[in-house]
């Protein structure tokens, strides 16, 4: 897998065939234009690059301006389309640090753009198209109904859910928002059979929402299905910073200057908003992560070297004592050997004055001695330079040999 921006990308597929570039990162042609397809990213069409060979007039259709919520990077090649944190290799992290990010659309002309592009969002009273979302619930909802008029004993877990007029209109108001969000390829999911657990997908980014009564602020831990007061109809909508989050974004509710329905453009543009604004945090996180993670690897590496130091200069405080250790060692056997000679030359002596000792015993007797001092001896064969011998190095030290 590799990581591209989108002007990169977009600069690849109109310099070199799909099908050649394919190869480039182990997918097919028709894998790469998905590719680019899910990142706003236009190809060429068939019979550009036939043309181009022929010298024929070609044209090049410009790269979009990124909508909101989609991610800048994109990664190409087989696995996940997106690159997590714990991806990055250490050369990536430890390569110089990008500058702050930057984005160039202020948000109030982001608004404005998502505004022109969902246009006028209604919410009819009677509404003959709903989306398919919506429509789901309504035809889980007629199952429901269905299954306890032909029950003989109708249990209140497959009552319907949504004949109540609070829910019709919380219906009709998910139902405008989730159409003026496919707009900007907002993709609805509803987790739950009551409709409570929504949020919306757009692209990367997943904005969640709460829409329910005002005096039944939002909580996962609330029970499903508890009773409410049948009066109470106010509607509270907040957006939520996340899908799984319980924190609120920006909210609004019926009040005396109206309900949620005369303010429906403005949360429709705010909701898709906040995918835009997720994604600009998430940016900001991401370059702050870099900078700390960078920071730790640093660290850590400054601590290894220090250690590696401080490692090193024990193994040599151990390797000179050992050479002292050696050295007197050494001494110690130079003196043995010496006085085994000694020894040999005063007993010869005393042979040499007539005592009744066998010269063939005692030439093997000293002959043993001898060589037993010469064994011991470290001058001999020069064995005393082992104390000065790295104790890490291959090369073998190189000694000569002495007969005495």
């Amino acid at each position: 897998m590799q990581r591209l921006s989108r002007k990169e990308l977009y600069e690849l597929v109109w310099s070199t065939p799909l099908k050649n570039l394919c190869v480039r990162f182990g997918i097919s042609d028709v894998a790469l234009k998905k590719t680019c397809a899910r990142a706003a990213i236009p190809t060429p069409q068939p019979g550009y690059w036939a043309k181009k060979e022929a010298g024929k007039s070609t044209s090049q259709l410009a790269l979009p301006e990124r909508p909101p919520g989609m991610a800048d990077d994109i990664v190409v090649g087989k696995g996940r389309n997106y690159w997590p944190d714990e991806q990055w290799t250490k050369e990536e992290l430890m390569a110089p640090l990008p500058p702050l990010p930057e984005f160039p659309e202020p948000l109030e002309l982001v608004r404005e753009y998502i505004a022109r592009a969902i246009g006028k969002v209604s919410i009819p009273r009677e509404i003959r198209d709903y989306h398919p979302t919506i429509d789901r619930l309504l035809k889980e909802d007629e199952r429901r109904r269905e299954k306890q008029r032909i029950s003989p004993y109708p249990m209140s877990w497959d009552a319907p859910l949504f004949d109540a007029p609070f829910e019709r209109r919380r219906l009709r108001i998910l139902n405008a928002l989730f159409l003026a969000a496919a707009k900007m390829n907002g993709k609805p999911v509803v987790s739950d059979r009551e409709a409570r657990r929504v949020h919306l997908s757009f692209y990367q980014q997943h904005v969640g929402i709460h829409l329910d009564r005002t005096k039944q602020r939002y909580s996962r831990a609330y029970p499903a299905g508890m009773p409410h007061d049948p009066n109470e109809s106010k509607l509270f909508l907040a957006i939520l910073n996340g899908a799984w989050s319980e924190t609120e974004r920006i909210a609004w509710q019926d009040d005396a200057t109206g309900k949620l329905e005369t303010r429906i453009n403005e949360i429709a543009v705010e909701l898709i908003l906040s995918a835009e604004l997720q994604h600009r945090e998430g940016v900001l996180r991401h370059h702050q992560w870099r900078v700390e993670r960078k920071a730790q690897l640093e660290e850590e590496e400054r601590q290894r070297e220090l250690e590696a130091a401080r490692a090193e200069r024990e193994r040599r405080k151990r390797l000179e004592q050992a050479r002292i250790d050696r050295l007197l060692k050494d001494a110690a056997a130079f003196q043995q050997a010496s006085e085994i000679r000694k020894y040999v030359q005063a007993i010869r002596l005393v042979h040499a004055q007539g005592f009744d000792i066998s010269s063939e015993a005692l030439e093997r007797w000293s002959s043993w001695a001898l060589a037993e001092a010469n064994r011991i001896d470290p001058a001999i064969g020069g064995t005393f330079l082992k104390s000065m011998h790295d104790e890490d190095s291959k090369e073998p030290m190189k000694t000569g040999t002495k007969k005495i």
